[in-house]
């Protein structure tokens, strides 16, 4: 009996040995879990600030502000590819005016076509503005052309 209750009793040190061992195995895991789950939200916490750090050194040397020919140079670039969005947009922009061909009477803002003479609510004669009408100056930044009267670049946001 004794024989029975020796290996009997090796047998649930055993078991209890390894669950015991799955147990901090488990704890284990579950610590690694959490630092890698502490290393993933301050690496994106990172990446964002180094984003905005970019950016505002970007709009810097852009303005002028700081005056350094190697980031100029890395920013060449992205000033190609700031005007291209730009042009994109506007090219949407006036594909989209183009194709609704209508627009807002400036004295009741009721809705009038560019084929109209006098707005049709109000009787205000419907004036068209073209861009060619308008004072133009260009930007220092990105030499895009943009009317005399604003007071930032519509395509890279320099201030005039």
């Amino acid at each position: 009996m004794n024989d029975l209750q020796s290996k009997l009793g090796g047998g649930l040190n055993k078991i209890q040995d390894s669950l015991q061992q799955g147990k901090q195995k488990l704890q284990t895991v579950q610590e690694i879990s959490q630092q890698k789950k502490i290393i993933q939200e301050a690496s994106s916490k990172r990446a964002l600030l180094l984003i905005q750090a970019g950016e505002e050194v970007y709009r810097k040397v852009r303005n002028g502000d700081i005056q350094n020919e190697e980031l100029k140079e890395r920013f060449t670039l992205l000033i190609e590819l700031d005007q291209r969005i730009y042009n994109a947009q506007q090219m949407i922009l006036n594909l989209n005016q183009e194709s609704s061909n209508s627009m807002s009477c400036t004295s009741c803002g009721s809705a009038v076509t560019v084929n109209d003479k006098f707005c049709g609510s109000c009787g205000t004669k419907v004036v068209i503005p073209s861009i060619e009408e308008l004072d133009m100056k260009t930007c220092h930044a990105c030499d895009q052309a943009v009317p005399a009267n604003t007071q930032f670049c519509s395509c890279c946001g320099t201030k005039f």
